[in-house]
């Protein structure tokens, strides 16, 4: 086998399509013709992690990563965002019919878990970017759906079984069903907590549990997962102050993210801490909450300058991190905007690694030179 072979992600991978080109192996050796329809999720998974490999010459310009011709393909791409936004949207009533008679609660989260990983799977980037870039729903729902996806990529990134993450982002999703109500209260709430408001959060772990169990749900990982994820590795934690390895590794994934997204939201007493901030605080733990390879790998999957935080470049310009970049410090970066200029017709793609378009500072969305509508930089259909 000759010419120059490009390792492939799972996202230069379409479900349900007949692949474009031949996928090998590292020695160039076929695992797959092309033509062949990649059927699941988990059929994606077992092939890029055997290590899947195109010719360079064969891809001819597919890559998803570099080329026009995969932008405008992108293009069509159903959107993360209106995803996520329908997960969001069917949340909020699905929780609220968990003790209906007529309802079927596992079947209606599972779907929920599908879609959630359907929109990390079609673009995990864009899907992170969804903690900054989607709006105007309730704190609570907006928390478990981004508890969720930062749940989703770091388990993925780990390994973890397709089946077995379903029942972690199921968890995610619905570890505080039991507090919706106070959650949304103390979001609003500029005064100390009165001591029935710390009762009822150190109770709703385990509220949870029983108000699931009476959904039906008999999932022991998901149920666990629930019961669990307000626990730390030193046993410090609530309900039970479970110590070193009795606290789950999965369970750990969701209260890293839970932690993140709590400390990533303004409250009525404070404003929203910087992903810097946090990233800080998470280090200066140091395996006092979580594992220490639980901190690094969460690190390592938002980066410095995790997607859909808005930035300015040495160069004044302003755009959205759109994804990682070969280094935590020098993400790609999509420049909307220059001061004296305005707004452009279109985005502009910024290699951060080089000196005029180094990250300068972060942007908050409030400021003034945001008039730019931040998902459209990613070019998905969003009709669809």
């Amino acid at each position: 086998m000759t010419g120059e072979m490009i390792k492939l992600q799972a996202t230069d991978i379409v479900i349900g399509d007949p692949l474009p080109w031949p996928v090998y192996d590292s020695n160039g050796t076929y695992l797959v013709k092309q033509g062949f329809v990649i059927k699941s999720t988990e059929q994606v998974e077992r092939l890029i992690n055997r290590g899947a490999y195109g010719l360079k010459s064969e891809l001819s310009g597919t890559q998803t990563q570099e080329s026009d011709q995969s932008q405008t393909e992108k293009s069509k791409d159903i959107s993360p965002f209106r995803l996520l936004e329908e997960v969001t949207n069917q949340l909020t009533i699905t929780l609220a019919s968990s003790e209906s008679e007529e309802s079927h609660f596992t079947e209606d989260v599972m779907s929920l878990v599908k879609l959630v990983q359907r929109a990390c799977d079609r673009d995990a980037h864009a899907a992170l970017a969804s903690l900054f870039v989607l709006e105007g729903a309730s704190y609570p729902i907006k928390h478990s759906v981004d508890v969720a996806v930062l749940t989703e990529v770091m388990a993925k990134s780990r390994t973890i079984d397709h089946q077995e993450r379903q029942s972690i982002v199921a968890a995610a999703l619905t570890m505080n069903i039991a507090m919706i109500e106070l959650q949304e209260q103390l979001y609003r709430q500029d005064s100390p907590l009165s001591d029935e408001q710390k009762k009822a959060i150190n109770n709703h772990p385990k509220n949870a549990v029983l108000m699931l169990r009476r959904a039906s749900v008999n999932d022991r990982l998901w149920l666990k997962c629930v019961l669990t994820h307000h626990e730390t590795i030193t046993g410090t934690g609530y309900p039970n102050k479970l110590l070193g390895s009795q606290y789950p590794e999965a369970t750990q994934l969701i209260a890293l993210a839970d932690q993140y997204c709590a400390r990533l939201s303004p409250r009525a007493y404070r404003d929203p801490l910087l992903h810097k901030g946090i990233l800080r605080d998470i280090l200066l733990d140091n395996g006092q909450t979580v594992e220490p390879n639980i901190a690094a790998l969460f690190i390592k999957e938002l980066g410095f300058f995790p997607p859909g935080l808005i930035v300015q470049l040495m160069n004044t310009e302003v755009g959205v991190v759109t994804k990682r970049g070969e280094r935590s410090d020098s993400p790609v970066v999509h420049a909307c905007m220059k001061p004296g200029i305005g707004n452009y017709d279109q985005a502009i793609k910024r290699n951060t690694s080089m000196e005029a378009h180094k990250i300068r500072r972060i942007v908050l969305s409030d400021d003034p030179n945001v008039t730019f509508d931040l998902r459209a930089v990613w070019r998905f259909n969003e009709d669809q």
